[in-house]
């Protein structure tokens, strides 16, 4: 299935990462770490400031999860571009789609050959959600079990000082 029976695609609009004063709001740019977020900005009027549920796909052709406010990387050859669900998926769902893009296409996109909306519009995400091979809800749910767990395991740890 092509990716825009599943998703709507739209294209980033904002400054460079260095135009911006510190502020609420994930930037989002290629980086692979730290689900992209470079730093966190106050945007300006004319920038597209989008909200999740989305798969933003760096120029890098990275694929990364957003559920609240951000704002992606849209100015100059590496802009993000914006994958919306076509419906309602579930959180696990859109992680499968953009762990499967950048198994499937993550390799397509280069340096010198950016991700773009035109790039992205024809490429197929198959296997669906549900035809995964695997019980990808259980994995899910027992990873997000053990992360939460760290997490609040870290949080306490913080807390006691």
């Amino acid at each position: 299935m092509k990716i825009t029976n599943l998703f709507d695609i739209a294209v980033a609009k904002s400054k460079s990462t260095d135009d911006y004063s510190a502020g609420d709001v994930p930037f989002v740019t290629n980086a692979e770490i730290n689900n992209g977020v470079v730093r966190y900005v106050e945007p300006f009027e004319d920038d597209k400031v989008f909200e999740g549920p989305a798969i933003c796909i760096s120029g890098l052709g990275y694929a990364t999860v957003h559920y609240g406010v951000f704002l992606p990387k849209g100015n100059g050859g590496d802009s993000c571009t914006i994958l919306k669900p076509k419906g309602n998926l579930k959180r696990s769902e859109l992680l499968y789609y953009a762990a499967l893009f950048n198994a499937l296409h993550g390799w397509r996109f280069s340096f010198g050959r950016k991700a773009s909306r035109r790039r992205l519009e024809n490429l197929m995400m198959t296997p669906l959600h549900s035809q995964a091979p695997i019980n990808l809800l259980a994995e899910i749910e027992a990873n997000n079990n053990m992360m939460s767990a760290l997490l609040a395991e870290k949080e306490s740890q913080l807390k006691a000082g």
